[in-house]
């Protein structure tokens, strides 16, 4: 074999390299789908440029015959590897099967033997060197245009799935854009050299273009990254309801769970208010992202939905149109209800029953003998705890119907804390409370009117699990750059550390915490709630010390909004 450097191979010698480079970055994103297909394609490309270059190096016509020959085997790679990656890319993985592929591979294969003994029979071609320029010049026989032809129908079959693709998904244009318009750029220049145009095979270079835009949209459009797959996997398969609305109000997109909410079949290009006659989407006119709450009916009952509003803009920031998501809150609402009743039975009426026996108690105890007077004292007690349950158990229910937003302002501490401290010195006269040191006087918190319930859980809970003869609580505030801590310590036996997360009906067990009830329970909802947190440690005397760390007002300006906010 001998070689003569023609400057005509250039153009291909460059396309290999850069086919080359690109490869190892696409190689990277090889875990991708439609990744590998595209690899087996730019490996045909990198084929096709590196033995176009030789055979042009040629100087003996069987040598250039040789490495002409190989284009049958980088051309089946090219075929194939852009028809898988289109089947990939368009969510049809399915269709890949070990038949499917082996159905593909008839052709390819037996126009390979048959390229290779073409000498023999000339059935795909017949070939004579130009004098003047030295190029082999090829006649095409009748194997080579079933061939292909059927090279050419695996790319139509994949330009098919990506215009489906195009004309299914709006937000998908630029990714299937690019993938159909470089592979028709690449059949016209097939086309120009089957027509004689150009004498020199264009097919490696008119590749490269493609593979270098693939890449442009692999960098640029993510076209690896953000796949059909996601749209199909995750907005089909949610039970939101999922809608893209344009600048008219008009559907382009809508997912099967959208679909069974509308009161009639929806289709492309139907408007939102004829689908959705009793929604109030015409109040969706804001340019921000919002949240809202509508109750609308639909299949003849009224249902509760939590309204996601996101608008859609174009590279210059104008609105195209709308992001609808709408979650059916239909069930929370009416548990809602349930616990509202709920609320009102045991703050009104167990509570108004309650007090008719503490009344009718306090007037027992002058006819009641010595004997009996224990009794009616521990009743009272248990009673007057039932009513401090009973408060307990509503603050509760009303902080669980606020579904976790709570509606928060600034609130002077010390106020708080004081007043709470007092009510437990009058609710408990045989137990000793103190305030620790001299207390910040302008810490501000960001909480709601049921702050004060925090710390009339924690002063409750410090004297009634204390089996001290003498039950003693210190209240201590401690200023800090941030927060603010407010520690609550007793000297009754304390929590054992294996215990400190159950007792505040953390975790799994909820409300079914082996710890002192729910009060602490809803000590950790409303701390948490204020974005703050709650801890228990040692206190000083042995017993259990409550900490309650809040941001104060001063530092929120700088953090995140707490829930609510």
């Amino acid at each position: 074999m001998t070689y003569e450097y023609t400057p005509i191979a250039l153009p291909y010698i460059t396309a290999a390299v850069v086919c080359t480079v690109l490869l190892s970055t696409i190689w990277q994103r090889r875990d991708r789908r439609g990744a590998k297909g595209f690899l087996l394609d730019i490996a045909g490309v990198i084929i096709l440029s590196v033995t176009v270059s030789l055979q042009l190096f040629a100087t003996a016509e069987s040598t250039k015959l040789f490495w002409w020959n190989w284009r049958f085997v980088a051309g089946s790679f090219m075929g194939i590897g852009y028809l898988l990656m289109a089947i990939e890319y368009t969510n049809n993985e399915e269709y890949i099967t070990y038949r499917n592929g082996a159905v593909l591979a008839v052709v390819p294969v037996l126009i390979q033997f048959a390229a290779w003994t073409n000498y023999r029979h000339e059935w795909v071609y017949t070939a004579s060197i130009d004098p003047a320029t030295g190029l082999l010049v090829p006649t095409f026989e009748p194997l080579y245009w079933i061939y292909a032809v059927t090279m050419l129908a695996y790319l139509g079959l994949a330009v098919y799935l990506l215009i489906r693709l195009l004309r299914s998904l709006p937000g998908f244009e630029k990714q299937a854009g690019v993938l159909i318009a470089t592979i028709l750029f690449v059949t016209v220049g097939l086309l120009v050299w089957w027509l004689g145009y150009v004498p020199v095979d264009t097919l490696a270079l008119t590749s490269t273009v493609k593979v270098v835009g693939f890449y442009v949209a692999v960098d640029r459009l993510q076209l690896l990254d953000i796949v059909p797959v996601a749209r199909t996997k995750v907005i089909d398969n949610m039970q939101d309801a999922v809608l893209v609305v344009n600048a008219a109000n008009r559907i382009v997109d809508a997912n099967p769970s959208a679909k069974r909410l509308a009161d009639t079949e929806i289709s492309i290009g139907d408007s939102l208010a004829a689908a959705f006659p009793s929604a109030p989407f015409a109040e969706c006119t804001d340019t921000a992202d919002a949240r809202t709450e509508w109750a609308f009916e639909t299949d003849g009952e009224t249902r509760h939905f939590a309204i996601q509003l996101s608008p859609l803009t174009d590279s210059r920031g104008n609105q195209t149109g709308q992001l609808i998501v709408l979650r059916d809150i239909t069930q929370l609402k009416n548990r809602e209800r349930e616990l509202t009743v709920l609320n009102r039975i045991v703050r009104h009426d167990i509570r108004n029953e309650m007090n008719v026996i503490i009344g009718r108690g306090d007037l027992l105890a002058d006819y009641v003998d010595p004997d009996g007077e224990e009794h009616l004292e521990l009743m009272l007690e248990s009673s007057d705890h039932v009513v401090d349950l009973t408060q307990v158990i509503g603050d509760l229910v009303e902080t669980l119907t606020t579904d976790g937003d709570l509606d928060l302002e600034p609130v002077h501490l010390l106020p708080v804390v004081s007043n709470q401290l007092e009510k437990a010195r009058t609710s408990y006269p045989d137990a000793s409370f103190r305030l620790d040191d001299e207390p910040p006087a302008d810490v501000t918190v960001r909480a709601n009117e049921m702050l004060s319930s925090v710390f009339t859980n924690l002063l409750n809970n410090a004297v009634l699990h204390n089996d001290a003869d003498d039950p003693r609580v210190v209240l201590s505030i401690t200023d800090r750059d941030e927060t603010v801590a407010i520690r609550v310590a007793d000297n009754g036996p304390g929590v054992p550390e294996e215990q400190r997360d159950e007792i505040f009906g953390r975790g799994q067990k909820g409300l079914e915490s082996e710890g002192t009830g729910i009060g602490l329970y809803l000590v950790d909802t409303l701390v948490e709630g204020y974005g703050g947190d709650v801890w228990v440690e040692t206190a000083e005397e042995g017993g259990a010390a409550f900490v309650v760390e809040l941001p104060k007002v001063e530092a929120r300006r700088e953090r995140p909004a707490p829930l609510g906010d």
